[in-house]
């Protein structure tokens, strides 16, 4: 797959920009970025932008999402689900791809691409510069949240007026009270959860610290 390589970031946020903020023409082309101000070479690549994230069709066309990027409450989310449509498979690999170190991001566009290394450092550019221009953390959190989990069989209080033995409840109660004294001394309990990671390069004094730290909290 062909992903786009902006190699300045300003130029991308300028476009998004315009995109907004201007009615859609009849035709996207060179000649249309010309009048909105790019003018250099480098901007050629806009195009194949505005194509790759489906804000102009194959014959620079505006497409409705343009329509829709304009209205200032929808502009964010809109471009959002553009960039997560127009990486589909870099997010459906990874979810939260905004969020992937470099070194991932690289291994996933060389193997789906098979460009060079300063090509798809530029195409991670242009990705991240969308991500931030889309706010795609943003559109995450708007989603809906889960229904709350209904909590009235957990608080609701028994009909004590149907069922109620008072001689054998007290009995019941004094018995749970009565618990032996290592239940009534213990303190509050912790569960701890220790993954230690050493392999057989690891310093021998790491190792006795790190032996000496586990043995020591297993016996408290």
């Amino acid at each position: 797959m062909e992903f786009p390589i902006l190699h300045d970031p300003g130029s991308i946020e300028l476009l998004i920009n315009t995109v907004f903020r201007n009615e859609p023409p009849k035709l996207v082309d060179h000649d249309y970025l010309v009048s909105l101000g790019f003018k250099r070479e480098v901007d050629e690549g806009l195009l194949k932008l505005l194509t790759f994230l489906g804000l102009i069709d194959e014959n620079g066309q505006p497409s409705a999402l343009w329509k829709k990027s304009r209205d200032p409450d929808q502009a964010v989310l809109q471009l959002g689900k553009a960039v997560k449509a127009a990486y589909g498979s870099l997010f459906s690999k990874f979810p939260n791809a905004y969020q992937e170190d470099g070194s991932v991001l690289m291994e996933f566009f060389r193997v789906e691409t098979g460009d060079s290394d300063p090509n798809i450092a530029y195409m991670i550019l242009t990705f991240k510069v969308l991500c931030d221009l889309a706010e795609v953390t943003e559109v995450e959190s708007t989603a809906k949240p889960p229904k709350p989990v209904k909590k009235a069989a957990a608080v609701k209080k028994p009909d004590t007026r149907k069922k109620r033995k008072p001689a054998e409840t007290n009995k019941t109660v004094k018995k749970e009270k009565t618990a032996g004294p290592r239940e009534r001394d213990a303190g509050p309990v912790i569960r701890m959860s220790i993954n230690i990671d050493l392999d057989d390069r690891s310093d021998p004094d790491l190792k006795d610290l790190v032996m000496k730290l586990l043995k020591r909290q297993l016996e408290l």
